[in-house]
């Protein structure tokens, strides 16, 4: 039997339209997969620079401040986990205090085509690919309401199954000091500062600073950490890259990947879906997923 060409021709722009409607829908799929990414606001005249989500529910939005939050004098010896003042800054999610911080920390929720995050803001989503991600947002505080176009940052640190599952939100579990690596001249320090149980007194004090610190690493070469305990309030925003193919070492920078920044690196000596171990000189921090 021949067919119709004019009812061909009417089926194949039917398939069109369709084709069309499923791109539109794939192009405003709002879901974690799909905004799982630091998107970068190029605008010069935007209030923030970035806005960044991750899977456990965690966003960090960057103010656009002309301070480098990662510059600071060279002089101070800084570890992965510690730096000095100069390097953090001071972030709040609550309350109308939170818009005169840089750095902004917290959890999200997805609720159709919102982003709600939490004590901070309602962003609603004009359209998202794999490249850009239109949306207004909604400040919480004041209920100032503005439109952003951003683009998908590159992601320099390729997925593998070590990164994906480095690439999460970790808090501090616990902490143990190889002090046999210890110099007699560090040990004599010790004891005239603490007295003959030096070596309790000093991982207690190091336990003390540690509690309540959260560390995030994300593909984008983002590394936060977000401190407890008597600095809580601050946030040290740096970034990372892996130091060797077998992606068991690590290299951090404060500063930009400037100055001697060869000398950062640690060693992961455990990684499983819920638990990690980085390693840095004589101290080795446990953390466990954030859940």
């Amino acid at each position: 039997m021949t067919k119709n060409p004019i009812y061909l021709l009417v089926l194949a722009l039917g398939f069109a339209f369709v084709t069309c409607d499923k791109d539109k829908e794939s192009d405003n799929d709002v879901s974690i997969n799909t905004i799982s990414a630091k998107w970068e606001i190029s605008d010069s005249n935007s209030p923030y620079a970035s806005f960044e989500f991750n899977k456990d529910g965690n966003y960090i939005v960057v103010r656009n401040v002309e301070t480098n939050l990662r510059s600071l004098s060279i002089s101070s010896k800084n570890s992965l986990l510690k730096n000095n003042s100069t390097k953090v800054a001071k972030t709040r999610s609550s309350e109308s205090e939170s818009n005169l911080f840089p750095i902004l920390f917290g959890t999200y929720r997805i609720e159709a085509n919102k982003i709600i995050l939490v004590a901070f803001g309602v962003i609603e989503v004009i359209s998202i690919s794999s490249e850009e991600f239109s949306f207004s947002f909604t400040l919480e505080s004041t209920g100032e309401k503005k439109n952003f176009v951003a683009a998908k940052s590159d992601e320099p640190i390729s997925s593998s199954s070590r990164t994906d599952m480095l690439c999460r939100t970790w808090n501090f579990d616990d902490l143990t000091i190889d002090f046999n690596s210890f110099s007699q001249e560090d040990i004599d320090d010790f004891k005239a500062e603490y007295g003959e149980d030096w070596q309790n007194k000093l991982e207690q004090e190091e336990r003390e600073f540690m509690q309540g610190l959260t560390v995030l690493f994300s593909r984008a070469g983002t590394y936060l950490v977000i401190y407890g305990g008597e600095r809580k309030g601050e946030t040290g925003l740096a970034e990372w890259k892996w130091a060797n193919s077998q992606e068991t070492r690590l290299y951090y920078s404060w500063d930009n990947w400037e100055y001697d920044w060869e000398d950062n690196i640690v060693t992961i000596t455990d990684l499983k879906s819920t638990s990690l171990a980085i390693q840095e000189g004589e101290v080795t921090w446990f953390f466990r997923l954030n859940q």
